[in-house]
């Protein structure tokens, strides 16, 4: 096999798992949104929605693992080694936060605390938010497969969805700390929105990396 043929073949791997890590991503940023309207629904038994966001969280660093073996395999012949490593980085972060607000919102219904109805609904719609934001950076990083000319604009719309979920997460802040909620749960509901914010911020990163890779074949 030509090495030209051999790059293009540890390339087309190499991105095959990036987008099977997008897709667990998604899932896991469903997830989440869910357990969000367990919680909002007052529903009694949120375990099974917080051990799916777990589950697909391990999902994700087993691919980010298969994906660095395969790079490392690949050796000098791939040149863009480090652009799916750029990739695969902040999708595993995205579900890293998945997680730890996924536990946070756990702890609160454990706990009974007392987070106010509007608080739910505020963070709620922040989640929401999100989950369109990875959505997008679905078809961005699907894109490399099949027009790459349309990565740049699928791009900014993710920066689109970014600059929404900014725009919430501020309002969503300012509400939760003027709100009645309890000392304990007034600080989780924090953590949870700038989590959720940060997802976003991650979002955004991987669309940028994908940028880097879209110009690595054109």
């Amino acid at each position: 096999m030509l090495p030209s043929e051999a790059s293009a073949r540890l390339r087309r791997e190499a991105l095959n798992t990036c987008q099977e890590l997008t897709r667990v991503t998604v899932e896991c940023s469903r997830a989440l949104h869910n357990l969000f309207l367990s919680i909002r629904e007052s529903k009694s038994d949120i375990e099974p929605s917080y051990e799916k966001v777990v589950s697909l969280k391990e999902e994700a660093t087993s691919l980010k693992r298969t994906l660095s073996e395969e790079l490392i395999s690949a050796g000098a012949i791939l040149f863009s080694r480090e652009d799916f490593l750029r990739l695969a980085l902040p999708l595993t972060e995205i579900t890293d936060l998945a997680e730890g607000v996924a536990f946070r919102l756990k702890e609160l219904k454990q706990r009974k605390a007392q987070a106010g109805k509007g608080n739910i609904e505020n963070v709620s719609l922040l989640s929401e938010k999100v989950l369109d934001c990875v959505h997008k950076l679905r078809d961005v990083i699907f894109a490399l497969n099949f027009d790459v000319n349309k990565v740049d604009q699928l791009a900014k719309e993710v920066e689109q969805a970014e600059r929404s979920v900014d725009d919430t997460y501020r309002k969503t802040v300012v509400e939760i700390f003027y709100s009645n909620a309890e000392v304990p749960a007034l600080l989780l509901l924090r953590d949870v929105a700038e989590m959720l914010e940060e997802m976003a911020d991650k979002a955004e990163d991987a669309a940028d990396s994908a940028r880097m890779l879209a110009l690595s074949v054109l």
